[in-house]
């Protein structure tokens, strides 16, 4: 028997353009019966916040988990979590604070860059349940820092070191923001996922060419990516969406356990 989960992950720029996000949530087909979504950059407004909203959009059945992890300037910046509850359960979410610059080896030219900037906070959100009732799952949606080529490799090994860490899972995904920047192919971010098939996780969001558009400048990049593994075989299908509602777009993916 095989399983199918439906998963997102959106970096949804800190709410900016909360009443696009929640009308492309109601209205488009895609996102429709999903099961998972991972936000990266969910912020609030008033008492409520954008995974809640999000959840109530999708339906009754949809519950959220949101972690506020820095502020920019007063608009607070959060990891989410949305889960259909008819499909996954979630017995608990954790939050795996990263290492900042001065907390891991980095070459001295980029410690200098680094020093001038304005420190922020970054986490990996994690969600550890089950789905369909019958298979163990963990979900991960995480955003690294902005600058730093050595820095955001060593934030990444944080995350896949504490993910080695904890028991395995039959269907483990990490999604979210890893700020692969590049400017004429360069760096090449392949380390990244050398790391990550070093405890079974595999990138399946190499098909998608972009995720992030500056339009002013007419520059898109791919910084969202999604990497599934655990006990079990598996294929996947994935696609984005060019909707104005970020600007990152949504990156769907459909993992069918066999």
């Amino acid at each position: 028997m095989s399983y199918t989960l439906r998963f997102c992950s959106w970096n949804i720029q800190v709410g900016m353009k909360r009443a696009r996000v929640l009308d492309h949530v109601a209205h488009h087909r895609d996102f429709q019966n999903v099961d998972v979504m991972a936000l990266q950059e969910a912020s609030a407004q008033g008492a409520h916040d954008d995974a809640s909203a999000i959840a109530r959009v999708l339906g009754e059945h949809y519950s959220s988990y949101h972690h506020v992890y820095h502020h920019l300037k007063t608009r607070p910046q959060a990891n989410a979590l949305i889960w259909n509850t008819a499909r996954v359960r979630f017995d608990a979410v954790e939050q795996h604070r990263l290492p900042n610059h001065h907390q891991v080896v980095v070459p001295r030219a980029e410690r200098v860059v680094l020093n001038r900037l304005r420190g922020q906070a970054r986490v990996n959100l994690i969600g550890n349940g089950m789905f369909t009732k019958t298979l163990s799952l963990r979900v991960c949606t995480a955003h690294l820092d902005v600058l730093g080529y050595r820095f955001k490799r060593q934030q990444f090994r944080a995350i896949l070191e504490d993910l080695r860490a904890r028991p395995n899972v039959d269907l483990l995904i990490l999604a979210g923001d890893f700020n692969t920047f590049r400017i004429g192919g360069r760096p090449s971010w392949a380390q990244l996922k050398r790391d990550a098939a070093e405890i079974g996780l595999h990138e399946i969001t190499a098909e998608i060419p972009w995720t992030q558009q500056v339009r002013a400048l007419r520059l898109k990049q791919k910084l969202d990516e999604i990497f599934v593994g655990g006990s079990h075989n598996f294929h996947s299908r994935v696609w984005t969406l060019d909707v104005e509602g970020s600007d990152h777009l949504p990156v769907f993916a459909e993992i069918t356990l066999t």
